[in-house]
C-alpha cells in the first residue's frame, strides 16, 4: 500500500523566492486596470509553487506559518505616516524597534496606485526564527507604545498577532509578494531605482545580519502587553470570513453604499477588539472606524454615491449595529476577562422570563436617557420627554411602568422641592398638566426676559392664585387661568409651536432616510415612527 504524502510542490533553485517559504492559503488576483485595486482570493486546496510565481499570469501574496524570519510594515500613499506627510515618521517608527534589534530593512514600493507618491512596504529581516504570534505581538506593542495607530490605509503590519480558534492557529494576514507589477526598490529619498531579484537578495541578506533580537527584550515587551486574547469559535471564524467576503471587494457598482456599510459596522461591532485589543467600539469611535474602512475600500472614490455624507451614515450604521450585535466573547466574559457564563446561567435559572424582561425594559430606558443627556437633548417638559424616549422603541406602556427612571430624575425631585404643590393628587395631576401644556412660560428666549419669565411663572404658581380645595378645585383655577392668555404668552406660544415643527419635519427626513436604508433595524424604525406618529412616508 503506497503512503499518502500531503501535495508539495516543485521547489526551483530561487533565493529570492526562498525567502516566502510559507506558501499555504496563499492569495491571488489578476493585474488590475490603472489605478484600480486588485480583487485579492484565497486559494486553499493546494500550495504555491515557485513555477506560478515565476510565470506571472496572476499577482500573488503569501501568508505566515508557525515561524517567520521577518515582519514587514505596510503604509499607504495616504498614510499620515507616508513622508509626503510627515518626513519624519518612518525614522520614528524605525527608531521605536531598535530597542528589540530591528536596525536595518528594505524598502520597496507596494504598486502603481499612489502616483509620485505610492505606498511602501518596510521588510525587517532577521536570521534567527521567531514563533510568528509572540514577534507580532511584540512589534505591536511597541509601535503602540510609541504612539502609532495600526489601522488599515494607515499602518499595517505583518504578520498580525492574529487570535486562536478552538481547532488551532485560524489565517494569518497575507500580504502581495514584491517586485511584482509596479513594485520597485525604494532608495533614502523613497524614490524608485533599478531593481533585480538578486539586488533584493543582496539588500535583505545585508539587513538579516544586522538585526540581531534582543530575546531579554522580547520577554520584556510580552509581560507589558496587557492584551486580552480571544478563542474563536468556529461558528464566529466563519461569520467573521463572511463579513471579510462581502467587504475587502469594496465597491463594484452604485447602490452598494447601505449594504457595504451595514457588513462594515457588523464586523467592526463585533470582532474590532479581538484584532486590535481595548475594549469594543461604540458610538463615535465606532463611526469613524466605519467610515474610515470605507473610504479605504476599492471603488469607493468611483462607485460611491454618498461621500458627502458617509460620516452621518456610518453614525446611523453604528447605533444600528450597537442595538443588534454583541461584542465577540463580551456576553460570557466580564470587562476584566473574567468568565461569567456559570454566573449568568444561574441568574437565567433564578429570574423568570417576566423578570428579564422588566430588567431588559429598565435597562433600555436608562441607556436612551443617558444619550440624551450626553447629547444635551433631554427635554424638561414630560411630554417632550416622553416623544423623544419613544423614539428609542420604547411603549408608553413601558414608560408608565417605569416613571422613575426617566421623570422623577433629580433634576424634577429638586424642581418639586423648589416649587412646593400642596393639594390632593388629582390636583397635583392637574397642576403638573398645566406647567407641561406651557401655559405659562419659564424659559427665556427673545420675547420674554428674565424679569417678566420669572414674574409669569411666580404668578402660577402663587398659592393665592390657585385656590385648590373645594369641590375639585381645580376648576377655578382653569377659569382664572384663561384670563392670563396673554398677547404676548400667545406670541411665546406661536414661537415654541414654530421649533417644534421646525424639529419633527428634521426628524421625519432623518426616518425617511432610514425607510430608505435597506438595513433591517433602522427601516423597522423608521416604520414604526411614521405608525405612532400619523406621517405618511414619501
Amino acid at each position: 500500500m503506497v503512503a499518502n504524502h500531503s501535495f508539495q510542490s516543485v521547489i526551483e533553485d530561487d533565493e529570492f523566492l526562498a525567502l516566502f517559504p510559507h506558501r499555504g492559503d496563499y492569495l491571488w488576483a489578476e493585474h488590475p486596470e490603472p489605478q484600480e485595486s486588485p480583487q485579492w482570493k484565497t486559494e486553499s486546496r493546494h500550495l504555491l509553487s515557485d513555477r506560478l510565481i515565476q510565470q506571472g499570469s496572476y499577482l500573488y501574496g503569501v501568508r505566515f506559518g508557525k515561524t517567520t524570519n521577518y515582519v514587514m510594515l505596510d503604509i499607504d500613499s495616504g498614510s499620515l505616516y507616508h513622508p509626503s506627510h510627515d518626513r519624519f515618521a518612518i525614522a520614528r517608527i524605525l527608531e521605536t524597534l531598535e530597542p528589540l534589534g530591528l536596525v536595518s530593512h528594505v524598502r520597496v514600493s507596494s504598486s502603481y496606485r499612489g502616483g509620485k507618491r505610492p505606498g511602501f512596504h518596510l521588510y525587517l529581516p532577521f536570521r534567527q526564527a521567531q514563533p510568528t504570534w509572540t514577534i507580532a505581538l511584540v512589534v505591536q506593542t511597541l509601535l503602540e507604545n510609541g504612539g502609532f495607530k495600526l489601522k488599515l490605509g494607515q499602518l499595517e503590519l505583518f504578520p498580525n498577532p492574529k487570535p486562536y480558534g478552538e481547532d488551532g492557529p485560524t489565517l494569518y494576514n497575507g500580504h502581495r509578494l514584491p517586485l511584482q507589477a509596479g513594485s520597485y526598490l525604494l532608495d533614502e529619498e523613497f524614490q524608485s531605482i533599478y531593481t533585480t531579484h538578486a539586488q533584493f537578495v543582496q539588500q535583505w541578506q545585508f539587513s538579516q545580519r544586522r538585526n540581531d533580537l534582543s530575546r531579554k527584550r522580547m520577554e520584556q515587551v510580552l509581560k507589558q502587553a496587557k492584551r486580552r486574547r480571544y478563542i474563536i469559535s468556529n461558528k464566529a471564524q466563519k461569520f467573521l470570513n463572511d463579513l471579510n467576503a462581502e467587504i475587502e471587494p469594496g465597491w463594484t457598482g452604485s447602490g452598494q453604499t447601505n449594504h457595504i456599510l451595514g457588513k462594515i459596522a457588523c464586523r467592526e461591532r463585533v470582532f474590532y477588539h479581538v484584532h486590535h485589543g481595548g475594549v469594543p467600539l461604540e458610538g463615535e469611535a465606532l463611526a469613524q472606524v466605519i467610515a474610515q474602512i470605507a473610504q479605504s475600500l476599492p471603488g469607493y472614490e468611483e462607485y460611491c454615491n454618498h461621500k458627502e455624507e458617509i460620516e452621518e451614515r456610518s453614525r446611523e450604521y453604528g447605533r444600528s449595529s450597537e442595538k443588534r450585535y454583541y461584542p465577540y466573547g463580551h456576553k460570557q466574559r466580564s470587562i476584566d476577562g473574567e468568565e461569567t457564563k456559570q454566573a449568568s446561567a444561574k441568574q437565567s435559572n433564578v429570574l423568570s422570563w417576566n423578570q428579564q424582561q422588566s430588567q431588559r425594559a429598565q435597562e433600555r430606558i436608562r441607556k436612551a436617557v443617558a444619550e440624551l443627556e450626553a447629547q444635551g437633548m433631554l427635554p424638561r417638559q414630560k411630554t417632550e420627554r416622553r416623544n423623544a424616549l419613544r423614539a428609542y422603541r420604547i411603549s408608553n406602556r413601558t414608560l408608565d411602568k417605569y416613571p422613575e427612571l426617566w421623570w422623577k430624575s433629580p433634576e424634577a425631585i429638586q424642581e418639586a422641592e423648589y416649587y412646593p404643590i400642596e393639594g390632593k393628587q388629582s390636583d397635583r395631576e392637574g397642576l403638573e398638566a398645566i406647567r407641561e401644556a406651557e401655559y405659562y412660560p419659564t424659559e427665556d428666549n427673545k420675547l420674554v426676559g428674565q424679569s417678566v419669565s420669572a414674574a409669569l411663572e411666580e404668578q402660577a404658581l402663587d398659592s393665592s392664585f390657585f385656590e385648590l380645595g373645594g369641590c375639585g378645585g381645580i376648576s377655578t383655577s382653569l377659569e382664572q387661568m384663561s384670563l392670563f392668555r396673554s398677547p404676548l404668552a400667545q406670541q411665546i406660544a406661536q414661537v415654541r409651536a414654530m421649533r417644534e415643527q421646525q424639529a419633527s419635519e428634521t426628524g421625519r427626513k432623518r426616518m425617511q432616510r432610514w425607510l430608505e436604508s435597506g438595513d433591517p433595524i433602522l427601516v423597522g424604525e423608521a416604520q414604526q415612527y411614521f405608525q405612532l406618529s400619523l406621517i405618511p412616508a414619501n
